[in-house]
């Protein structure tokens, strides 16, 4: 948990968008915005490459393998004789014995995983499967139901983002979804991406391919598909990172059938990790009371004898700072579970070390995992954690156990860490912003952290999951649910959904953080657009002046004297981007060139924003305003400086900035059309690139009594 603090800093450490201690007090948020000033994360560590892989075979071709009809070159005519006629029946014989040789390998590997997989599919798990399937199907619908696992031939795997360096385009065909399935190399860097909104599944997203799995009865018997998720480092199916769920219910529907799908394989024992910060309880009552509906159907169709109860057991852990285990040994106790979830306790130490546990919990039941048994994690959380830095021993530990992770939680913040919750003294009725970590969607930072005026405080969705759990959901084969209720205490319902048809072609780069540092310094122009962040990190302008005379006019003068000196530096970074615009068409990722142009839009735009910064507190030095309120002993009363769509500042000297500005915003949004970097540009625009003066009321003790905030 964090607090918003009105004054600014800059880090150069590789990572410390996992800093559990940052500053602790915020102002109030600007009177037209009502929203806090986000503190900037610093640059974090990178992302590695994953291996290359084989050629591709087209959809067509790996359909006709599996017809065993492999494609024939049609014989031709020795040149003066009669063509022959053709003969069926000698086309029907070459047809059927004459196979290539990968075919045939092909079935007879099928074949053996078949029988392998139906060999640990006993006589137990059939019926518990079978009774489970008609608590979940419960008639609706038809038999078969699309689970949400892209099966694809082990050729169209990509071990690169969608749009990587050295991969085609995103398609209309592939895109960033990219085609995945079992092979022989590491998990694929391509994520499983399904349809969000509006968007498309996987009978859009992969033309040709309906992937259907039988859930109601005994149809669940292993295929060479299923058995991929299970492969662990050696061929585990990237998970799906963008999978949309309108509340926590559709969620738990999901991954009921997701549980279904792994115990037609094995016995399955599920670890529910549950966040325990304060902002969490929400959610864990809603999780709770959609748990005990579908339990409560398990329980009524599955004996829940110690002998019948074994192919699917349950524990329960809280975590914030330290990890307890509310409900450590695995059962099927229906009530046992509910309670423990029920008796989850809230940490206040606004700390929540996210991988640790997960490393520490696949530590611990670790013993359970046999041949006939495997273990599946589910997490619940509202946050990205604390100990990112952390992300590499926790996937290693999953895939190592072949242990898939579903997570639970929420869209990362666009380009940022920090999203704010509102809390209120109920003493002095003032109003605070508690901070928590919910970002970013990348490996490290790709957007300006300032609004040309503060830090950041838009709280703009990405439509991605934060990096560090999208990366654990997506190596493990399991998926990241992205919930867009709202939250009781967020200061921002900016829940907006966006379709992955839209986004496939912004899809981050999900290899380590080292990789991904790697690949960025070999790009001049990634590398020059990572600087100008870093350089602009500690640019937000001062916000707060008091109102004595005495004491605000020395202080409007040295406010103008920083504005004069930053609007210098941004007319040169103007120029650095001007030059890199031949790199920015070169750029393989639209992701990347998409940032190029919101931040040349922006680094324009803050110039109009510096003139006009510089006329307010000009005026204000001049001739310093009285305030509506007059301070007295239990009321401190400031001027703060907020965005406006009023101009103050000469048109001589802004006009032709302020229409290039707004150009080049509208063409982002015009060139990026329903993406986050078209929302965040017109927010540019509706906010405008003018300031005014605003007054901000606060009790005596406001910052000492900003001690007494719960820690989230």
């Amino acid at each position: 948990m964090a607090l918003h603090v009105p004054t600014s800093s800059s880090s150069d450490g590789l990572y410390d968008l996992a800093d559990p201690n940052p500053p602790v007090i915020g102002p109030l948020p600007p009177a037209e915005e009502h929203a806090p000033a986000a503190t900037p994360a610093a640059s974090s560590p990178a992302p590695i490459p994953a291996s290359p892989v084989p050629e591709p075979t087209t959809v067509a071709d790996a359909a006709a393998g599996e017809a065993g009809e492999p494609p024939q070159a049609e014989a031709q005519p020795v040149q003066g004789e009669a063509p022959k006629p053709k003969s069926k029946k000698k086309k029907r014989r070459k047809k059927r014995y004459d196979a290539p040789s990968w075919v045939v390998s092909l079935v007879i590997h099928v074949v053996v995983l078949a029988i392998l997989g139906a060999a640990t599919f006993s006589t137990e798990v059939r019926k518990a499967v079978a009774n489970i399937n008609s608590a979940l199907v419960s008639g609706k619908g038809s038999e078969e139901e699309a689970l949400h696992v892209l099966a694809t031939p082990a050729e169209q795997r990509s071990d690169q983002a969608a749009g990587s360096e050295g991969t085609p385009a995103a398609s209309s065909e592939g895109g960033g979804g990219g085609f995945t399935g079992i092979g022989t190399g590491p998990p694929s860097a391509t994520p499983q991406v399904r349809g969000v909104g509006q968007g498309i599944g996987e009978g859009t997203s992969l033309p040709g391919v309906k992937v259907v799995a039988n859930i109601s009865g005994l149809g669940m018997i292993p295929t060479a598909t299923k058995l991929g998720v299970d492969l662990g480092s050696g061929g585990m199916i990237s998970g799906d990172i963008t999978f949309e769920a309108k509340g926590v219910g559709e969620a738990l529907d999901q991954l009921a059938r997701e549980i279904l799908r792994h115990l037609g394989q094995h016995k399955l024992t599920v670890v529910w990790l549950f966040d325990e910060s304060a902002s969490m309880k929400d959610d864990q009552r809603a999780i709770n009371e959609k748990f005990d509906q579908v339990a409560t159907a398990l329980k009524i169709n599955v004996d829940t004898s110690k002998k019948q109860a074994a192919p699917l057991t349950h524990a329960i852990v809280g975590f914030g700072k330290e990890t307890h285990f509310e409900l450590e040994k695995p059962t099927f106790d229906i009530d046992q579970i509910g309670k423990a979830i029920d008796h989850l306790r809230v940490d206040d130490s606004g700390t929540e070390n996210t991988m640790q546990t997960i490393h520490d919990v696949i530590g611990r039941y670790s013993p359970l995992i046999k041949k006939d048994r495997r273990l599946l994690i589910v997490l619940v959380t509202d946050e990205s954690g604390d100990d990112g830095d952390k992300v590499e021993e926790a996937r290693q530990a999953a895939i190592s156990m072949k242990v898939p992770i579903y997570v639970i939680g929420r869209q990362s913040l666009f380009g940022f860490s920090t999203a704010h919750l509102k809390y209120v003294d109920p003493v002095t009725k003032d109003v605070y912003w508690p901070g928590i970590r919910r970002g970013p969607e990348t490996a490290d930072l790709e957007l300006l952290q300032w609004d040309g005026l503060h830090e950041r405080w838009e709280e703009q969705p990405s439509g991605f999951a934060p990096y560090e759990l999208a990366r654990l959901a997506k190596d493990t084969g399991g998926i990241y649910f992205l919930l867009p209720s709202e939250e009781n205490m967020r200061v921002r319902q900016r829940e907006k959904l966006y379709s992955i048809q839209t986004l496939k072609e912004y899809v981050p780069e999900y290899d380590n953080r080292l990789a991904y540092r790697e690949r960025r310094a070999k790009s001049e122009f990634r590398r020059t657009l990572f600087a100008i962040i870093q350089e602009t990190k500690g640019y937000p302008f001062r916000r707060h002046f008091p109102i004595n005379p005495a004491d605000l006019i020395p202080a409007c003068q040295e406010a103008h004297q920083v504005a004069t000196e930053r609007l210098n530096v941004l007319l040169k970074i103007e120029d650095r981007l001007t030059a890199l615009k031949p790199l920015r068409d070169r750029e393989p990722l639209k992701r990347w060139q998409a940032h190029y142009d919101l931040m040349m839009a922006q680094v324009v735009a803050y110039q109009v924003k510096a003139y006009e910064y510089r006329a307010c507190i000009d005026a204000m030095g001049k001739a310093p305003p009285k305030p509506k309120t007059m301070p007295n002993q239990s009321l401190v009363v400031e001027w703060v400086i907020d965005h406006s769509p009023d101009r103050k500042a000469p048109k001589e000297n802004t006009e032709k900035k302020y229409v290039q500005a707004q150009a080049l915003l509208k063409q982002v949004v015009e060139m990026h059309p329903k993406t986050p970097w078209a929302d965040l540009a017109q927010d540019e625009l509706n906010r405008g690139l003018g300031c005014q003066t605003n007054e901000w009321h606060h009790n005596p003790q406001y910052e000492e009594r900003a001690k007494l905030i719960p820690k989230y």
